[in-house]
């Protein structure tokens, strides 16, 4: 396929204007693709035991990406010192992504901190550097991929080859930093920062943004695989041999045995749902504070009401 170019931006670019960022966009890919646009989600707290703080631009950026038909990515950067915060974080930015569909990767972006160089005085080796990052990396895209996000990795091509067990992340795509003049195959990347310094050109921004080069139909994989989401037609287009229009049932509120009944016959007929919403008996306040926390700490929206009387 031909390249594809597009941007990654934060709220250091500040409030963009997407109807003509838009359209530069399509200029810069000779009016033949809209391009892309990476969206920054946020980043996980600071003192690396997990949790989303978000960007300051992301739902304006997020819907003005809507409005002009930008197709989208996601990155959420991390300063995550264990895989358990890493998993944290990372259920977290799943409930951002709800709702929406992401014609491109949710990146985790992984940099140059203290705690992914090992200059945190906590006397590692390069050896068990390389693993910890190699275990982050991997619990937060194994969140992403589980709840049925194309997930995968930003380093630059330094990190990648220094600080990274790169073999043990050949099973997900890289979007690879380096501002060299061609791209190498020291990293097989399926996205190329290349500049940032707006080498594209792109009116609005001076030379204060971040270009890159996909090489690969992101948007088509996902339609086609049913990710970020997109919902997968079988290929005969109705699910069933006689023709007919496809359907979403929606059955309850049911007993915990009605549950399992309705849940075995969608998995025979191959339809086994992919999420469950649980409402509990009434309980007291201290018990439900417990239940919201675990809720909080697994990243699952947690509701409640009153009891009358």
């Amino acid at each position: 396929m031909a390249k594809i170019y597009g941007i990654d931006v934060s709220h250091h670019q500040g409030t963009i204007n997407w109807k003509q960022t838009a359209s530069e966009l399509r200029r810069v890919n000779g009016g033949t693709s809209p391009g892309f646009a990476i969206l920054r989600v946020g980043y996980s707290a600071r003192h690396g035991k997990g949790g989303l703080w978000m960007d300051s631009q992301w739902t304006k950026n997020v819907e003005g990406c809507e409005a002009y038909g930008v197709p989208m990515g996601v990155y959420v950067y991390s300063y995550d010192t264990s895989p358990e915060a890493a998993a944290i974080t990372a259920r977290q930015v799943v409930n951002q992504l709800r709702g929406y569909i992401w014609d491109y990767p949710i990146y985790l972006d992984v940099e140059y901190e203290p705690y992914n160089t090992g200059k945190d005085g906590s006397g590692r080796s390069r050896t068990q550097v390389k693993a910890d990052n190699t275990a982050i990396i991997k619990a937060a895209l194994d969140v992403f991929e589980k709840a049925g996000y194309y997930a995968a990795v930003y380093c630059s091509r330094d990190f990648f080859l220094n600080y990274t067990n790169l073999g043990n992340l050949a099973g997900f795509d890289k979007w690879e930093a380096a501002y060299t003049r061609s791209d190498t195959a020291a990293v097989e990347n399926g996205l190329w920062q290349y500049s940032s310094k707006n080498a594209l050109g792109i009116a609005g921004f001076s030379n204060s943004l971040d270009c890159d080069v996909s090489y690969k139909d992101y948007p088509d994989i996902m339609k086609r695989c049913g990710l970020n989401g997109y919902i997968k037609t079988p290929a005969s287009s109705t699910g069933n041999t006689n023709g007919e229009k496809l359907q979403t049932p929606t059955v309850g509120p049911m007993s915990k045995g009605d549950f399992d009944r309705i849940v075995n016959q969608a998995a025979a007929l191959g339809k086994a749902p992919t999420e469950y919403t649980v409402r509990l008996a009434p309980m007291a306040t201290t018990q439900a504070a417990q239940i919201k926390s675990t809720a909080n700490e697994l990243g699952i929206p947690y509701l409640s009401a009153w009891v009358e009387g």
